[in-house]
């Protein structure tokens, strides 16, 4: 007979292999699938990426500012790969492209180029170029893809031919030692000037909804309009019930049915007022659609990005004040595991009057109880936070001897 209980090793493995979906799963919320479902919410998509403050004020446009950076693409399942990265263009659909042209190269700052083995890496500086007037003229067209380390031409990625050999509009560049004279010649290439014609002329088109296909694209933006009002709505909620402490789930995960906790219920009484819920809703029960975002999968994940993203709020405040203080505490978890609270008193010189705050930012796992393990986790913590362990200017911890005893102590470390 199977055993009626897992062994530890099998649990283990089992989160392994939870943790790899999960991740795997971000981003999700990126793409948009003209597919069918029923009412059971049980299963979703995912989402990332949020902004949230505390101050009133930016609480306010939080939501409009979290769900209009998302972009409601027609992605397929399998591909989880970044639409803005260019090693992924050979094989783009129109609506795809649409997109890319619409929106331009994204570049993503403050990257820490890899060096070759030269010791030579890409530089920022080779996004633009200085001419012989000292005019500066910035490559627009210049994309650089972090997962490759290599750059590409952004129109000659997307409008290439067969006759286009550049491998700036192919594999990649990275050949850094001769990159500012690859650079010059791709930019004065003939297929590289055709090619800018030809993005900025559709771009040009896209913008004013001169394209052929000119009703097809009327019909995509509105139905990007109707989903951002549909996300606006849940993160709205999913914010208003995280604030309050209240719970999610029930013991049912169905629309109207009964004991299927606060965030359907509220989803069912918004139903009864918003015509734009009122739309989604059918269109759920139609099977008109299948990923609705109204899952337990979607409500944790905002309810993580929403964390997030006060904890980057939190740690700018901290920033600004310079000086903290830190209180540890260690105590087991339900499965006995060590586990240690960090806390940081500081006080808050963003408003006219200071203010004397304390929060809670992470629970630190901890596998060395020793005042020096103490010690090593919360450097590297602190480290990871992009905080100072010089502006350190108080500590606090429990009566624990390993935390302030008189050998080995953690606050002794830390002094």
């Amino acid at each position: 007979m199977a055993p009626k209980h897992k062994s530890g090793c099998a649990k283990r493995k089992k989160c392994k292999r939870d943790l790899a979906l999960a991740e795997s799963q971000k981003g999700a919320l990126k793409m948009y699938f003209p597919a069918t479902s029923s009412v059971d919410v049980n299963n979703d998509n995912q989402i990332e990426e949020s902004e949230h403050d505390q101050d009133d004020d930016h609480n306010s446009n939080v939501d409009h500012e979290l769900v209009t950076n998302y972009n409601f693409l027609n992605l397929n399942v399998d591909s989880l790969l970044s639409l803005y990265d260019p090693r992924t263009w050979d094989n783009l659909d129109n609506s795809k492209r649409d997109i890319l042209i619409e929106k331009g190269p994204v570049r993503e700052m403050d990257l820490v180029f890899p060096k070759d083995d030269e010791g030579r890496h890409f530089s920022y500086f080779y996004y633009t170029r200085k001419l012989a007037n000292e005019e500066v003229i910035h490559r627009e067209w210049l994309v650089y893809s972090k997962e490759v380390d290599k750059v590409y031409c952004f129109c000659c990625k997307l409008f290439k031919s067969n006759q286009n050999r550049s491998l700036l509009a192919s594999d990649g560049l990275r050949d850094w030692r001769r990159i500012s004279a690859r650079l010059k010649e791709h930019e004065v290439s003939v297929e590289h000037f055709t090619n800018m014609n030809t993005w900025n002329e559709l771009r040009l088109r896209l913008s004013r909804n001169k394209t052929i296909d000119d009703e097809m694209q009327q019909k995509v933006a509105k139905e990007k309009e109707r989903w951002r009002q549909v996300l606006l709505r849940i993160v709205s909620l999913v914010k208003f019930l995280a604030k309050r402490n209240l719970g999610f789930r029930g013991t049912n995960e169905k629309l109207f049915e009964h004991n299927n906790g606060n965030f359907l219920g509220s989803v069912e009484m918004i139903v009864e007022f918003d015509p734009v819920m009122q739309e989604h809703i059918r269109r759920i029960q139609n099977k008109e659609i299948h990923h609705h975002y109204l899952g337990h999968g979607i409500q944790d994940e905002l309810i993580l990005l929403l964390a997030d993203s006060v904890k980057k709020f939190i740690l700018k405040t901290i920033k600004d004040a310079k000086y903290f203080s830190v209180i540890l505490d260690c105590t087991p978890d339900v499965s006995h595991e060590e586990q240690m609270n960090l806390i940081v008193h500081y006080v808050n010189m963003s408003s006219n009057i200071p203010r004397v705050e304390e929060f809670f930012l992470e629970f630190l796992k901890v596998h060395d109880t020793s005042g020096l393990g103490l010690f090593n986790v919360l450097m590297d913590t602190l480290d990871s936070l992009d905080l100072d362990v010089a502006d350190v200017r108080g500590q606090g911890y429990e009566n624990g001897s390993n935390m302030k005893g008189k050998k080995s102590r953690c606050s002794e470390s830390l002094a």
